[in-house]
């Protein structure tokens, strides 16, 4: 006979409550389905504080988790695969551990994966590492550190990865708890850093050829983005109020520790008046409270149109989906906000915490297809419920674009090198073959019309002028826009 303890019943409890997700969301006049696309009990069957979600050109989910697996998870089935356990490596406590991920955009010739993990090693360390892909063994190897020594701790540690066009590479690192190093241009914490991607320093750095950073004066950002204009943004953790949303400039100071949120106190306003280049950020997270804001994506599909254009950002203490609107003219300005999935929130944003629907959300990824993937993180900071976190697809399953006249699906071009100076590879989506594109200058006016053979193409852009231009097909239903830029 199997005798139920107290603990296990409670165990059980924890376990149907991590379980239980609503089977719909309404977001505006759009009916998403919620289907859970892994969620388990244990290491075998379930995943512990997936960190970093991201759609790879197989699509696949890949997915670091902090304790220390890097995996394939197939989003259709929920059946993941490990492929690197740097376990025994990382330092996996509070905050620390195994975070940030980015996939080469030239994956297929160039089948990079770029990690950010803390280790132990005379105090906790931080390092960012090149792996390869070997599709063969399914598993990631051949290991080049691009950046090591960075000093940790188990809280504010960051380390938010994004891979810019110009193929160059952000990563965010917190102030580790050590408030004097966001402002020592000689530190690399309470930054973001920008490094080539065999971690050399480009020579265009703002503060040098001899430095990574590329901004300074941050806590702990843990979102970045750049969206199709090429603006970067970023989202910040506060301390006990104003977490922050910040478009990031070369060179900017974004005020920590002097300034929190907006520069509008009497000491603040002599700080930031001091510094060069300071910048106040978009928007804060309150000026009484913080919401501990995460992972930001940008939506650009129309299956879900309340979303289409709109940046969304996952948010851990107060458990929604934020979704900022920006102005459409250069993104400089919020113009609106809204609370998704936590009702008592938004009736009460600067005090009610832990009652959002699909609890603590610490990363967003969205498919080609304009579906939306969530990583969830539990009930609770202290995890107290390893192994019982999920992944969540969004779905307007009545969502065809067939069946709306007219429609047009937007899909990626990547182009690489970019900036570039001669020959240069441009992978369309397999939808736009046999169509034409056309190069553009930022003007308007046609350069060159070829078509589209293939879905990787080799162009030879040598005799075009430095500057701006942009790339441009459409055929049938699907349409892709991608900026150029030439640099001699």
């Amino acid at each position: 006979m199997k005798i139920f303890t107290i603990s296990t019943i409670l165990s059980c409890l924890i376990s149907l409550v991590a379980l239980a997700q609503p089977s719909t969301l309404t977001v505006g006049n759009t009916t998403l389905d919620v289907r859970v696309v892994i969620q388990g009990s244990n290491s075998s069957n379930g995943i512990d504080i997936p960190w970093e979600i991201q759609w790879g050109p197989d699509n696949f989910i890949w997915m670091t988790e902090r304790s220390g697996r890097v995996s394939r998870l197939n989003p259709e089935t929920g059946a993941r695969t490990t492929i690197l356990d740097l376990s025994n490596a990382v330092y996996d406590q509070s905050e620390a551990g195994l975070l940030g991920l980015q996939l080469h955009p030239d994956f297929e010739n160039n089948p990079y994966v770029f990690l950010a993990y803390t280790y132990s090693s005379g105090g906790v360390k931080e390092r960012i590492v090149r792996y390869t892909y070997n599709s063969t063994s399914n598993t990631l190897g051949s290991p080049m550190i691009l950046l090591d020594n960075i000093n940790g701790n188990s809280t504010h540690i960051g380390c938010r990865l994004l891979i810019l066009p110009d193929n160059t590479m952000l990563a965010t690192t917190g102030d580790y708890q050590n408030q004097s190093s966001p402002q020592d241009d000689n530190a690399l914490n309470g930054k973001i850093l920008r490094m080539n991607l065999d971690g050399t320093i480009p020579s265009d750095n703002p503060f040098g050829p001899t430095s990574y950073v590329y901004s300074k004066g941050h806590r702990n950002a843990q979102g970045l983005l750049i969206a199709p204009n090429g603006t970067i943004y970023s989202s910040e953790h506060g301390p006990t109020t104003d977490d922050e949303f910040n478009i990031i400039v070369p060179g900017g100071n974004y005020g920590w520790p002097d300034v929190a949120g907006f520069c509008n106190s009497t000491s603040e306003m002599a700080a930031c008046n001091t510094m060069t280049d300071y910048q106040d950020p978009l928007a804060i997270w309150y000026s009484g409270s913080t919401i501990a804001p995460s992972d930001i994506v940008y939506y650009n599909h129309p299956a879900i149109p309340e979303w289409q254009g709109k940046i969304l950002m996952a948010v851990l203490k107060a458990e929604h989906i934020k979704v900022i609107e920006l102005d459409n003219v250069d993104g400089t300005t919020v113009v609106d906000q809204e609370i998704m999935f936590n009702t008592a929130h938004a009736n009460n944003p600067t005090s009610s915490f832990n009652q959002g629907l699909l609890n603590r959300l610490r990363d967003l990824c969205v498919a080609p297809d304009g579906r939306v993937f969530v990583a969830t993180s539990g009930s609770s900071w202290s995890n107290t419920s390893p192994f019982t976190h999920s992944i969540l697809e969004l779905e307007n399953s009545s969502y065809s674009p067939t069946s709306i006249e007219n429609e047009q699906l937007a899909v990626r071009t990547r182009v690489y090198p970019n900036p570039t100076s001669g020959l240069t590879k441009i992978s369309f989506a397999s939808e736009l073959v046999g169509a034409d594109y056309v190069i553009t200058d930022f003007t308007g006016r046609i350069i060159a019309t070829e078509q589209i053979t293939a879905a990787n193409v080799t162009a030879d852009f040598s005799a075009l002028a430095s500057g701006l231009y942009i790339i441009q097909s459409t055929n049938g239903n699907y349409t892709t826009s991608e900026r150029l830029v030439i640099s001699k």
